[in-house]
């Protein structure tokens, strides 16, 4: 696998080296010709950068995601473990500067339904690096949230803004609560937390 990943990073840092050269070299067709060419030299850039963030990305490396580009629209199929990381491979495909449009046709392998919340936007004021860490590092809470089976991970909303994380929602307990804080701050990314969860009894 770890062999796979890599000739596949390589591919994609291939594919868009190979875009980037080609786009800068004349081409002499006529005009119909020229716009049909600059498209789909700007979809395989495109694409080299899509499939080269979601390799890189720390949540998503172990899972096998093919990506195809055309017309500025990012086509992402293959399978990931649950919603989150679909939604996570989403919004990396969303944020690469030039993309028009994501269809993603992930396949989640244990579907569940879940409860996403409020989500930062991937805005003018962050860096798309930051905003790459950021959102990651959402999604990796709310795995860890789910996969706990003393925490109601469906209904705790998870944001990051900076490695800054906001919990809202609903919890059973105080013991609950704090549970689910430190859950967020033993996080990769994590540098601090504000817990304004609420303890309702019923939840």
């Amino acid at each position: 696998m770890k062999n796979y990943k890599s000739n596949k990073l390589r591919n994609a840092i291939r594919t868009t080296i190979l875009a980037a050269s080609i786009a800068v070299t004349p081409i002499a067709l006529a005009d119909n010709s020229q716009y049909d060419t600059d498209d789909k030299l700007k979809d395989a850039w495109l694409d080299g950068k899509v499939e080269t963030a979601l390799l890189v990305n720390r949540h998503l490396n172990n899972f096998t995601i093919d990506t195809d580009v055309k017309a500025r629209t990012v086509m992402l199929s293959g399978t990931v473990n649950s919603e989150i990381d679909k939604e996570l491979a989403g919004e990396i495909a969303k944020g690469i500067e030039g993309v028009a449009k994501v269809e993603n046709n992930l396949t989640v392998e244990k579907p569940e339904k879940m409860n996403h919340g409020e989500h930062a936007d991937h805005d003018s004021e962050r860096s798309f690096s930051n905003w790459y860490n950021d959102a990651t590092t959402t999604a990796a809470i709310k795995s860890k949230l789910l996969w706990n089976g003393e925490t109601s991970g469906l209904k705790v909303n998870v944001d990051t803004m900076y490695g800054e994380v906001t919990l809202k929602g609903n919890v059973s307990s105080s013991a609950e609560k704090d549970l689910v804080e430190k859950i967020a701050e033993n996080t990769d990314g994590v540098r601090s937390v504000d817990n304004q969860l609420q303890v309702v009894k019923d939840s």
